[in-house]
């Protein structure tokens, strides 16, 4: 380190490089990785439990469909479409200032229908496994002895979903997805906002998929952090 003497020009040059452009490196390396590689979000609602529970905090990755320009949901490249199973994190269609988080259930020309909550694409009802392990659902806001718990598999992918014992009634469709939209629902079947009631989702409103909680607050249940949920990787 060069003499502290601020009217000595080795001293600016050795501050620059030290301090500003270090600085300017660091901004710049987390302004990339937020705005097009992972960005944090907060999950409000109840709509993925028991995959996503309230109060978690999720990173989505938003390198996995599409690059974007920094800061924009403008696309520069497609990467991939999103699969059967694949978790997607979107621009809500009715209000393009919130962001919604579901289960890709449908692709494009896929045919969709519930028959007593049994989801059935292009025929085929899809694998549902009664689940008696009920761990995963501690600390939710219903009582456990309503849920009924399910490994469902769709495609490559296998994931829990639960249905009310006195939700819905649970029979929909059959409803086929135009090309360039997917049919979205959530793990909470019974208690989900999504396109069973607003429609297919457009590609383009999807901007990432949901890839690890980093943190998981519990604001009823004292020490009100899960711990056992922190980095836990979606499925």
């Amino acid at each position: 380190m060069p003499k502290l003497d601020f009217k000595d020009p080795r001293f600016w040059n050795w501050f620059f490089r030290e301090w500003i452009l270090t600085v300017a490196v660091a901004f710049a390396v987390a302004f990339f990785f937020r705005s097009m590689i992972a960005s944090p979000r907060h999950i409000p609602t109840g709509s993925m439990i028991p995959t996503i529970k309230i109060g978690e905090f999720i990173f989505v990755n938003m390198f996995k469909y599409d690059w974007h320009i920094p800061y924009t949901r403008q696309v520069m490249a497609n990467r991939a479409d999103p699969k059967h199973g694949e978790i997607v994190v979107f621009e809500y269609p009715e209000d393009p200032d919130k962001d919604f988080i579901k289960r890709v259930v449908g692709l494009p020309g896929d045919t969709i229908e519930l028959r007593d909550k049994r989801v059935i694409v292009n025929g085929t009802p899809l694998k549902l496994e009664p689940v008696e392990d009920r761990a995963i659902l501690e600390d939710l806001k219903y009582d456990s002895s309503r849920i009924s718990l399910f490994r469902e598999t769709n495609g490559d992918n296998t994931y829990f979903v639960m249905h009310l014992n006195d939700g819905m009634q649970g029979n929909f469709g059959p409803i086929n997805v135009p090309e360039g939209y997917y049919f979205v629902m959530g793990d909470n079947r019974d208690d989900s906002y999504d396109s069973r009631m607003w429609g297919p989702l457009q590609r383009e409103k999807v901007f990432g998929t949901g890839s690890f909680t980093w943190l998981s607050v519990d604001t009823a249940n004292p020490p009100w952090i899960r711990w056992s949920r922190l980095f836990k990787v979606l499925h």
